[in-house]
C-alpha cells in the first residue's frame, strides 16, 4: 500500500506519467496527499514563508510530515530531480522542518539547484514532504517558485470563494460546509467551483507577451466517481456519480461523504477547499 502510493505521488509531481488506476486516483481510501501551499508562493532569497501539505488519512490516523529541500539540480527535462524523491536522505537533502506546515526561507543557494526556467519563465526551489501514518509513506513535491525580479509583481495563490453543485434550473448552488446537503444512492451532482476575482493573474516573463494564468482544480471523494478529475475554464464541471464506493460513508456514524478541490495556478500558487454530503 506504502508503495504504491508513493509511486502515485512521483507520478503526479513529474509530468509524463500516464495510468489508470482502479480505483482512480480522485478516490480517497488510506493515507493520501492531495497539495501543498505555501504562503506567499514566491519569495526572493532571504524572504520566509509557510508551507503547509493537505493531508486525508481515511484510517482515522494522525499523519506527521518531515521536510527537506532538494539540493541537487534537476535532470534535463525534469521538473525534481528523482534522487531527491527515491532516496530517503541523503547528503543534497537538507531538512528544514516537520510538522504539516513549517516556516522556511528561501536559501541563497536556491538558483543552483533551481535547473532551467519553465515555460512561465519560473525557477523554483524543490520541497520534499515525508508524510506518515503508523502504516504508509507518501511522499510530496512542492517546487517554491523564486522571485528573481523586483520589477513584476510576485505570484499569488488562487483563492477559491465557493464549492457548488448545479440545482434542477442549471444554477450554481454553493454548498455550506455547516449544512452538507442530502443525497442518496444513485444521485448525480454536476460539481463546480469560483474563484475570487484576480485569482487568475497576467504575468510577463522574459522575451515572451504578457499572458494570463490557466487555474485548473483537481477533484477527490470518499466515495462515487468523478466524469473528470480535473477542471479548468475550458470544462468547468465534473458530475460525481453516486453508485458506487459508497460503503465507507454507508458503514460511517456520520454517513458523511468528504469533497475537497484542489486548484493551482501555473507558477506554484495553490488553493483547497473542503465540503461534505450526508448520505442517506
Amino acid at each position: 500500500m506504502g508503495r504504491a502510493l508513493i509511486m502515485f505521488s512521483v507520478c503526479l509531481y513529474f509530468l509524463g506519467c500516464q495510468s489508470f488506476p482502479d480505483p482512480p486516483v480522485s478516490f480517497l481510501s488510506g493515507l493520501r496527499v492531495l497539495g501543498v501551499r505555501a504562503d506567499p508562493p514566491q519569495v526572493a532569497i532571504g524572504e520566509g514563508g509557510i508551507v503547509k501539505v493537505l493531508t486525508v488519512d481515511t484510517t482515522g490516523e494522525m499523519a506527521a510530515a518531515s521536510w527537506s529541500r532538494c539540493l541537487r539540480a534537476p535532470l534535463a527535462g525534469d521538473a525534481v530531480n528523482p534522487d531527491c524523491v527515491t532516496q530517503p536522505s541523503a547528503a543534497f537533502l537538507q531538512p528544514i522542518g516537520d510538522g504539516l506546515s513549517v516556516t522556511t526561507t528561501m536559501p541563497a543557494d536556491a538558483p543552483a539547484a533551481a535547473g532551467q526556467p519553465d515555460a512561465t519563465g519560473g525557477v523554483y526551489s524543490p520541497l520534499v514532504a515525508r508524510v506518515t501514518d503508523p502504516t504508509d509513506t507518501v511522499l510530496a513535491v512542492y517546487r517554491w517558485r523564486l522571485r528573481t525580479d523586483d520589477s513584476t509583481p510576485a505570484n499569488a495563490n488562487p483563492s477559491i470563494a465557493s464549492l457548488y453543485a448545479l440545482d434542477a434550473s442549471g444554477a450554481p448552488s454553493p454548498l455550506d460546509e455547516a449544512t452538507p446537503p442530502v443525497v442518496q444512492a444513485g444521485d448525480v451532482l454536476t460539481l463546480g467551483v469560483t474563484f475570487a476575482p484576480g485569482s487568475a493573474e497576467t504575468y510577463s516573463s522574459a522575451g515572451a507577451a504578457p499572458a494570463t494564468e490557466v487555474l485548473t482544480t483537481s477533484w477527490f471523494g470518499t466515495a462515487g466517481v468523478f466524469s473528470v478529475e480535473r477542471t479548468s475554464d475550458a470544462q468547468p464541471h465534473t458530475v460525481l456519480r453516486l453508485d458506487q464506493r459508497l460503503e465507507s460513508a454507508a458503514q460511517s456514524p456520520t454517513g458523511l461523504i468528504d469533497l475537497y478541490a484542489v486548484a493551482h495556478d501555473e507558477r506554484g500558487g495553490t488553493d483547497f477547499i473542503h465540503r461534505a454530503l450526508q448520505l442517506k
